[in-house]
């Protein structure tokens, strides 16, 4: 809107006349003179080939371009004043720990990369992380009590990231463990439909099984659920000793597993859609961890997934 920062002056100006009416109030408030504050309100309005400011006798008022004008400049002096926090607690070594919540598998297998690549930048800046489910990652991050929740959903359950800002990281595909005597072993890509009679290893969240009786209800059937664990080791322990087959995200998959199989489905189950969420406004020091985690992310899916067929 307004290049350099020198000229963020004018727009603390047409804050100050659009809160105190006049620009002798303004001026006032800003320990300006009058005629200064006039012609920042000039300037301004040069720059923007707009008229933002109505004089009358009473005063001043906004006209219509310039409350569309104000509501910009707002946000824009909020981050300019949130930046200079930062800063300043940078200069002073105060620095605010970083807190991060986040599910298993995401502490497992996408924060520890994406913290070290963001140490790079933040050497000095404390981090912390709380290993929790998936649903009160979000509700610590919403209630303000982490800074950042790396949460996941499926389309089967969307989850609710309203007033939250929430950013996509790479979706992780869903594959199918089987073991490795498992009659549909040998084949690259297994029919959903060919699962109909097998015993089922279920995730224990209302999404996880929600999102398995969504696959299977696409193919017809209703899975015959076996058992229910909610840590993806055990599952591939399980699928291994020969006690069901499961749906893994590619995500939780860090390497082989002795005696079990990971298999492409036909058709292509919807994946796990996985969230960095945070506050409305985040700092900067968690907006670019953020960043690092949309990089570590692609990378592990892009390692994960070669790992089969």
């Amino acid at each position: 809107m307004v290049g350099g920062v020198e000229n963020l002056q004018r727009l603390r100006v047409l804050c100050a006349v659009a809160q105190q009416g006049s620009f002798t109030a303004a001026g006032r408030m800003l320990t300006m003179s009058q005629p200064a504050i006039s012609q920042h309100v000039s300037a301004l309005e040069r720059e923007l080939g707009a008229r933002l400011v109505q004089r009358t006798t009473a005063g001043a008022r906004l006209t219509a371009e310039g409350e569309i004008v104000l509501r910009h400049v707002l946000r824009i002096l909020h981050s300019c004043d949130e930046a200079r926090r930062e800063l300043d607690q940078i200069r002073s070594g105060n620095l605010a720990a970083v807190r991060v919540a986040a599910f298993p598998t995401a502490c497992a297998h996408l924060l520890p990369h994406a913290a070290a690549l963001w140490r790079r930048r933040y050497p000095a800046l404390p981090f912390e992380f709380i290993e929790c489910d998936a649903d009160e990652a979000l509700e610590l991050t919403r209630n303000g009590k982490t800074d950042l929740a790396i949460t996941y959903d499926y389309a089967a359950h969307p989850i609710d990231l309203h007033h939250l800002n929430a950013q996509p990281l790479p979706d992780d595909p869903l594959l199918l463990a089987l073991a490795a005597s498992h009659p549909l072993a040998a084949e690259p890509v297994v029919d959903v439909a060919a699962l109909a009679d097998q015993a089922w290893i279920s995730g224990t969240s209302f999404a996880c099984a929600e999102s398995l009786r969504a696959i299977c209800g696409v193919a017809g059937f209703t899975p015959i659920v076996a058992l229910d664990s909610n840590r993806y080791p055990t599952t591939l322990a399980l699928v291994s000793a020969g006690h069901g087959i499961a749906l893994i995200p590619a995500s939780a998959l860090s390497g082989p597993h002795a005696d079990v199989v990971i298999r492409l489905l036909r058709p292509v189950p919807p994946p796990r859609r996985i969230w960095a969420v945070t506050q409305a406004s985040p700092m900067a020091t968690v907006t670019h961890l953020v960043d690092c985690l949309v990089a570590s992310a692609a990378a592990s899916y892009r390692n994960n997934c070669g790992m089969f067929p």
